[in-house]
C-alpha cells in the first residue's frame, strides 16, 4: 500500500523531500507517533521509553505511488532519488 525508503536522519529526509519537491515529485515524511501527536499528547499517556518510534518515524520518506502511475513516472522518481545520493545537497548534510 505504499513504497517507502530509508534515510540516515530527520535531516537527509527533509532534503530529500525538499529535493524531490524541486523535480515536482510529492514525497512525504510516513507518520507522527502517536505519542507525540496533538491528540496523542491531549488523550493518551505514554508508558515506557520511546527507543526506537520517534527516530524510526523521522527517517522514513514515503514515495509516489498511485494507480495510474507509469513506467515513466516510476523511473523519473528513481532517477531523482538516485541522483539526491550523489548530489552535493546531500553531500552537504
Amino acid at each position: 500500500h505504499m513504497f517507502y525508503i530509508k534515510v540516515k536522519n530527520l535531516n537527509v529526509r527533509d532534503a530529500l523531500i525538499g529535493y524531490l519537491k524541486e523535480k515536482y515529485i510529492l514525497a512525504a515524511f510516513h507518520y507522527v507517533p502517536l505519542h507525540t501527536s496533538q491528540a496523542g499528547k491531549r488523550l493518551g499517556v505514554f508508558h515506557g521509553t520511546d527507543t526506537y518510534t520517534t527516530l524510526e518515524s523521522e527517517r522514513l520518506v514515503r514515495l509516489p505511488m498511485y494507480f495510474n502511475m507509469t513506467k515513466q513516472d516510476l523511473d523519473y522518481t528513481l532517477e531523482a532519488v538516485s541522483s539526491f545520493f550523489i548530489s552535493d545537497t546531500f553531500k552537504n548534510i
